[in-house]
């Protein structure tokens, strides 16, 4: 499937996770960074991961910035694929943002709670 039908179907998705997370970007600036390979897209067919790769003088980890769709294939199908190229670009970890439900559907496939954020609306 070529990029073009895979985003079109997964924009969506990202689209309601981008509106959740406060509206940082656009579906379109996402588009723009994942086509400048500077964010990097996983999809399947129902749904979507976008993620960003972090540099510190210490660690390389990934960054799963966006995901939507359905839980199941996130969790089942479409986490062993970012894993797996978490690993092959280096990466000591794979961290997730999302909402209070991500810590719940990840901890049995070994992910622990690392800090909570807090934000204060300006």
């Amino acid at each position: 499937m070529s990029f073009e039908a895979a985003w079109a179907r997964a924009a969506p998705h990202l689209d309601a996770a981008l509106a959740h997370a406060g509206r940082t970007h656009t579906i379109d600036d996402v588009e723009a960074l994942v086509r400048r390979g500077e964010a990097q897209f996983w999809a399947t067919a129902k749904s979507a991961v976008v993620t960003l790769v972090e540099d510190d003088p210490c660690e390389r980890r990934l960054l799963v910035w966006l995901a939507g769709g359905d839980l199941a294939e996130l969790t089942g199908q479409v986490l062993p694929q970012v894993e797996a190229g978490a690993r092959a670009m280096g990466c000591r970890r794979l961290l997730v943002i999302g909402r209070d439900g991500w810590e719940r559907a990840l901890k049995p496939k070994g992910f622990a709670p690392l800090a909570r954020v807090v934000v204060k609306e300006l």
